[in-house]
Parts: C-alpha cells; structure tokens; sequence
C-alpha cells in the first residue's frame, strides 16, 4: 500500500491518514482478532445467560445444532430460510454502501410476497413463466415500496432512515387489507371455513422447483440467491458502478465533484436495496409459505438487515452469517425440551450486532492509546 504524507501542521490529513492506515495488512490483522474474540465473547455471554435463567448452555447449543442440522431435512429447511435472509442483506448492503440507511426492509419484503401472490394467483399462463413473473413481481414491489422513500428524499429531502422505518409500519396494514378482501386476495375456498385473513394457497404447479440434494429438500431459489449474491458484490467490488456507488457513501462532497449524484447513484442503490428486500418476500410466497398472511414477513426483513451488519457489509461474509442467523431460526423450535424461551435466539442475534461492531471502536481505542500512537506510528 502506498505511503501516505501526513504534513505535520495539518490535523485534518493527519486524521485522514489514520483512517486510511486502517486498511493496511497489519490492522486487517489485527481487526480480524478483535472480530473473532468478540464474537467469541458475544458467544460466551450467551452462555451465561442461558445458565442465569436456569438454563445449560451446552443443551442448548446442542438443541440449537440439532434443531438447524441434524434432524432429517433440518439442514435443508435451513437453507431455504437463509435464502430471503441473504437477499435482504444483499439489499441492505448496497444502500449502505451508497450512504442511504435503508431500515424498512421489513415492509419490503411484505410488499415484495404481495407483488408475487398477486401475480401468482391471477396472471394466466405456463406455469413456468408465472412462476418467474412471481418472483420478478417481488422484485419489483419492494423496490415500489422503497422507491416511496426514494421520491420522499429527492422531492423533499426526507431522511431515508426515517422515511424507510415509517413504511415498514405501512406495509403489513395494506397486506391484512388485500388478504381480508373477498374482491381482492382473500380465501374463499372451502378450506378456509373461518375466512382467516389469508390468500388461498399458490397451486403446487407454480411453486418454485424442489429438488433433493442428499436428502435435503432445496428449491431453486437458493440457488439463485447464491448467484445474485455473488454477481452483486463482484459488481460491487470491481465495476465502475460499484466505484460511484461506494464513492458516494464514502464523500458525498468528492463523489459530486467527480459527477455521482444521488439522483443516479444515490436512488438506484435505494430502488435495488428495496427491489432485493421484495424479492425475499417473493421467495418466502413461491418457495416455502405459498400463502399470502399479515405476518408473512415475520422478521425476516430485521433479521436479514442484521445479518448485513454482522457480514460488516460484506457480500461475501453474507453468505455465512444469513445462514448463522438462519440456524438460530430454524433450532429454536427445539429450545423447549432445555427449559429455556425462544426468546434466548434473539438476544444471541443482539450480542452477535454489538460483537461484531466492536472492532471498529476498540480500533480507535487502541491506536488514540499511548501505546498504540507508538506502535502505528508513520
């Protein structure tokens, strides 16, 4: 890595070139450690709050492990949850890579299962072009859900966060409104006796195409989580676009004079991020719900925002911890035999966050110490 300047009467380049001597190869190394030893400490935290309500902390990762791996099918049914997890961190991490904190994913992924049920249920055709008009219509209701907000910022400079937060709140409401509807989605079949707000059930024909992998059931959505996932964060990481859009949130004063804009850049990032936030919702109607219900999100859209944040915005890592937090999902279920709440999972979700932000401030810590103005000193 280039050697920067630091010219001894300017505090603000030398401030510059502290953040920037962050990424040399010694600190990668050092914020790998601290990573790991929080984590670990996040980890063991947990036990101990597992021993303090009464609980065994090896039971219960023993439960959680059998309950997301080993049981028949657990594995599989752990892939599938990953998958919605994966594309909203996916989303996530390209509006905050441009800047913009996109926290309403949530109603998204709601309006994104409302997009795909839609079309699901009352587009005529071959099964196998509903079916991909399902799952592009998710796409395209969560990046309209998002696109709201977008339009907020530019017409009246809205603050995204809040704009995002407030829809999620929104968007479950016009979900019970089109499921409690006879003229809209509601069931009326004979099926649903009690008219539970609900759609009727996706016809076995247009789900997403399951296949057996040593004797785990998947469905094609995994694998194209994994493809979009991959395809973004190389697009990311080496394209021009990627460039602007990781320029823009970086400086938004640099990114102007160089011609990114948040007209551009800016509301196509917001408009993906909330496209792949409804394409999870897509994925969870096609591929493992077939129904459309009120809840239908069902924190997947939290859930997948954190996932985002422990990866540390990166797609790659993604794809390990939307399976991490996918596994607590899944193995909670199996938490009552130990005596201990289901509840436990979230507070692990929670120290997993501050673990896993924690590096960056003790990197500050340590190189403002004393000890640390020596050891990284130019």
């Amino acid at each position: 890595m280039n050697t920067i300047e630091v010219k001894p009467d300017s505090r603000r380049n030398e401030t510059f070139a502290k953040v920037f001597r962050f990424f040399d190869d010694t600190n990668k190394l050092l914020f790998s450690v601290l990573l790991i030893a929080c984590l670990a400490g996040g980890l063991f935290i947990s036990g101990l709050l597992v021993a303090a309500v009464g609980g065994s902390p090896t039971k219960v990762l023993s439960s959680l492990v059998e309950g997301s791996f080993q049981t028949p099918g657990a594995l599989g049914r752990t892939l599938i949850e990953a998958v919605p997890l994966l594309l909203v961190s996916i989303g996530v991490i390209v509006s905050f890579k441009a800047g913009h904190y996109n926290i309403g994913t949530e109603g998204q992924v709601a309006i994104g299962a409302l997009f795909s049920t839609v079309v699901a249920l009352q587009i005529p055709g071959p099964n196998w072009l509903v079916t991909t008009l399902a799952v592009i219509a998710g796409f395209a209701g969560g990046a309209f859900w998002s696109g709201i907000a977008v339009a907020a910022y530019l017409w009246r400079r809205v603050d995204v966060m809040i704009s995002t937060l407030l829809l999620t709140f929104i968007a479950p409401n016009v979900v019970l409104f089109a499921v409690s509807k006879d003229y809209l989605l509601l069931d009326t079949t004979d099926s649903n006796t009690r008219l539970a707000s609900q759609s009727e059930r996706i016809p076995l024909e247009k789900r997403l195409t399951e296949f057996d992998v040593f004797g785990q059931e998947i469905h094609l959505g995994f694998i194209a989580a994994i493809i979009l996932s991959l395809f973004v964060t190389a697009l990311l990481g080496k394209s021009v676009w990627g460039l602007r859009v990781r320029l823009l949130g970086s400086n938004f004063l640099t990114a102007k004079r160089y011609g990114v804009t948040q007209n551009r850049e800016g509301a196509t990032a917001l408009l993906i991020s909330g496209g792949f936030s409804g394409l999870a919702g897509g994925m969870i109607v096609m591929g493992s719900a077939f129904r459309l219900q009120s809840h239908i999100a069902n924190d997947f859209g939290w859930d997948g925002l954190l996932s985002a944040i422990v990866a540390r915005l990166s797609g790659y890592l993604a794809l390990i911890s939307s399976v991490f937090f996918a596994a607590l999902r899944t193995g909670s279920s199996f938490l009552a035999a130990t005596g201990v709440s289901r509840t436990i999972t979230s507070v692990i979700q929670g120290l997993m966050v501050i673990a896993a932000l924690m590096p960056a401030a003790l990197l500050v810590v340590i190189y403002r110490s004393d000890s640390g103005k020596r050891i990284f000193k130019s």
